[in-house]
């Protein structure tokens, strides 16, 4: 959930050529860029003008709810049923729920001059509205005063840490009482906001990434800060702070074979850290990024959520960064990222509707999807789901983060903030 602005104003291919050259150097801002025209060409009742444009934002931003539906919306305008009906089939495939009735006198236009396009649309896009897959409440604890944000498991104890955003803590949770949390550490470490988290077997640390949003309750005359925190596995103690100069908000990492990879969502940055007596290094800030969030070491690579853009794969080695080419599903929305043991993401996406888990296979380049499966979609648990871990083929995330209940303003929450659930997903 954790969001650049850019990103957080993004959410507002067959049959669509793409008519306008992009800006590699830019793509989520040339995207805006071309939806506002699109916007402007539409009002002033230009179709075809606002059609060029937002296919040409689609090619930057395929999958992307916003652009496939303004395109449906300038099909049903101009009465171009083939742009109409394109665009609400590549919502379908998109994995997007639409409800055609929306569409008022045209749905029953549609549904008696195309039958059977229209029947086949229909029964896609019903499939997105029902619940698909099935887990398990691997923990369920009432915290009212918090917004759980991250997870970690910590394998070999079965415990689970949970990141806290307003409550400026790390929780534990024990194997032995999955309704109840201890604090593990708190804002008198050095912590403000916690977004992700990290299991380290290797350094036996806990890794929390900790910065500050405008929900961070900051005490008078304290200082914003970013950082990414060592915490004794064990005591919770602070072992190291690490910090980088210009950093802005360090959300989401990851970790293998006790090095880290951070992602600062706030730059659009990835920093890495070699050991414990490092220092953070920026590994790759690439000024195509439009909002980056969670990560996953995947194929001998780094792969990271882009929230406006879907996949980079980043070159551990240079910091390179590649645009994965996405299939049909959108990858648009993705919040939490990991991976198995066999190169495959898990990814939370909770930025298109409805909300989902959904497992990606690589192509062989690791540059492409090759297959997506959606794992869970519209389960009863779901609010918000936000970030992920995956140990031993058991895939665990935060199912209901409640962000719409605590605004901006530092107000405190809208209202009852219901227990936090912890889903179990076993891939096996």
């Amino acid at each position: 959930m954790i969001r650049s602005l850019a990103a957080l104003c993004l959410l507002s291919s067959a049959g669509f050529a793409q008519d306008a050259p992009p800006d590699p150097l830019a793509p989520f801002e040339t995207s805006r860029t071309l939806r506002m025209e699109a916007a402007r060409a539409a009002e002033a009742g230009d179709y075809e003008a606002a059609r060029r444009s937002l296919s040409a934002a689609r090619a930057l931003q395929p999958g992307h709810p916003g652009i496939l539906l303004g395109l449906a919306q300038i099909g049903m305008a101009s009465g171009d049923d083939e742009l109409l009906l394109g665009a609400l089939e590549a919502v379908a495939e998109a994995g997007i729920a639409f409800d055609l009735s929306r569409l008022g006198e045209t749905d029953a236009r549609l549904r008696e001059t195309y039958p059977d396009r229209y029947a086949a649309l229909d029964g896609l896009l019903a499939r997105h509205s029902g619940p698909a897959g099935q887990a398990e409440r691997a923990a369920q604890i009432a915290l009212p005063d918090s917004l759980i944000e991250g997870i970690a498991v910590e394998i070999e104890t079965d415990r689970i840490f949970l990141s806290d955003v307003v409550g400026r803590k790390v929780w534990v949770v024990e194997p032995f009482d999955r309704s109840a949390a201890q604090v593990f550490a708190d804002a008198g470490d050095g912590l403000q906001s916690v977004f992700g988290l990290a299991s380290d077997d290797v350094n036996r640390v806990i890794w929390a990434a900790t910065g500050t949003l405008p929900q961070t309750p900051l005490e008078e005359g304290e200082a914003a800060t970013t950082a990414l925190v060592a915490l004794d596995m064990i005591t919770g103690d602070v072992y190291r702070r690490y910090e980088m100069e210009d950093a802005e908000r360090i959300a989401d990492l990851v970790t293998r074979d006790g090095m880290v990879w951070a992602v600062d969502s706030g730059a659009n940055r990835i920093y890495q850290l070699s050991s414990l007596s490092g220092s953070l290094e920026i590994l790759s800030e690439d000024p195509r990024f439009g909002g980056l969030q969670g990560a996953a070491l995947a194929d001998g690579a780094l792969y990271v959520a882009d929230y406006a853009l879907g996949l980079w794969r980043v070159d551990l080695a240079d910091g390179t960064a590649q645009q994965v080419r996405p299939g049909t599903e959108s990858l648009i929305g993705i919040d939490g990222l990991a991976a198995t043991r066999e190169g495959r993401l898990i990814a939370v996406r909770n930025g298109v509707s409805p909300h989902a888990v959904i497992a990606i296979d690589l192509s062989a380049d690791g540059l492409g999807v090759a297959n997506t499966e959606i794992l869970l979609r519209n389960h009863p648990d779901f609010g918000e789901p936000t970030l992920v871990d995956v140990q031993d083929d058991r895939v665990f995330f935060v199912a209901n983060a409640p962000w719409a209940l605590w605004p901006e303003d530092g107000s405190g929450p809208t209202e009852a903030v219901p227990p936090t659930v912890i889903l179990e997903y076993d891939l096996d």
